[in-house]
């Protein structure tokens, strides 16, 4: 899943309703650089482009609440290593975080790295027939006879 930053809307009257539906501190107001997470919108607040990029619609609002009560997801440096053990130092404690951290790091670069070879592959064999269609159609042109 991937998560967009929205900006807050410039029209004063949106602004606000995006001020409420966050519910934040009471007097807190949004400047312009403030954004909300798209985890914060429901599925029908997006559209996709023609191009295929998922954009959030003109009269979206923050509709998802993620209470303040609400214990956080676990984030790397949150994760518990798998094998600490009562004899284990406090440097190599440390060191287990650190290779645990870095594993996933991997992982996940390993995952983007994938992601970045197929959309690769795909955007060839579009390249390749683009290249047939420009072929054909020249080919058509010619024998009409209306190629210059």
């Amino acid at each position: 899943m991937i998560f967009i930053n929205s900006r807050f809307p410039r029209d004063k009257e949106r602004r606000k309703q995006w001020e409420l539906a966050v519910n934040r501190e009471d007097e807190w107001s949004s400047t312009a650089s403030s954004a909300v997470c798209s985890e914060h919108f429901e599925t029908k607040d997006f559209y996709l482009t023609e191009s295929g990029l998922r954009r959030l619609s003109v009269e979206a609002v923050p509709a998802i609440n993620i209470s303040p009560c609400q214990e956080p997801e676990p984030t790397i440096s949150r994760v518990q290593p798998v094998d600490i053990q009562p004899t284990d130092t406090e440097e190599v404690i440390q060191l287990k975080y650190k290779v645990h951290r870095l594993e996933i790091i991997a992982e996940n670069r390993k995952k983007r790295l994938n992601l970045m070879w197929q959309g690769k592959r795909r955007l060839r064999k579009k390249l390749e027939r683009m290249k047939c269609l420009v072929k054909h159609l020249i080919k058509n042109k010619k024998e009409n006879g209306s190629f210059s």
